[in-house]
């Protein structure tokens, strides 16, 4: 699988590969409903908002399957393509609404998906 988190919370992938993006240090005490959002350079959002319950864990799991990433498109011309990515974690108890940084810590973070082209089509 070509999907690549790094440290700072960048992904790099190949379009339509399928990847799981894992989000930790939730508090196991509450149920969170965590949301996951991608957008382009003119922060249109590319694809659905998804959005997963905790369950009472300490993290949450987005699977990004082939037909969500295949929405992230490369030109022909380019060696690949850049895209962001946001999440928010929402306590319906408290009411309390956070986005998470997690580039750097810094509220002008942002996280980047790179994407290169596909390679080979596959079924």
């Amino acid at each position: 699988m070509a999907f690549k988190l790094d440290k700072d919370g960048n992904i790099s992938m190949v379009q339509g590969d399928s990847g799981i993006l894992t989000i930790r240090g939730l508090n196991p005490n509450r149920n969170f409903k965590v949301y996951f959002a991608v957008q382009d350079k003119n922060r249109n959002t590319v694809g659905k908002e998804l959005a997963v319950d905790s369950n009472y864990n300490s993290y949450v799991v987005f699977n990004l399957t082939a037909d969500y990433t295949n929405l992230f498109k490369v030109k022909k011309d380019e060696v690949c393509a850049i895209y962001y990515y946001g999440l928010k974690v929402c306590d319906s108890e408290t009411q309390r609404e956070d986005t998470l940084i997690i580039a750097n810590n810094d509220i002008s973070g942002v996280n980047t998906i790179t994407v290169y082209p596909k390679k080979v089509e596959g079924d």
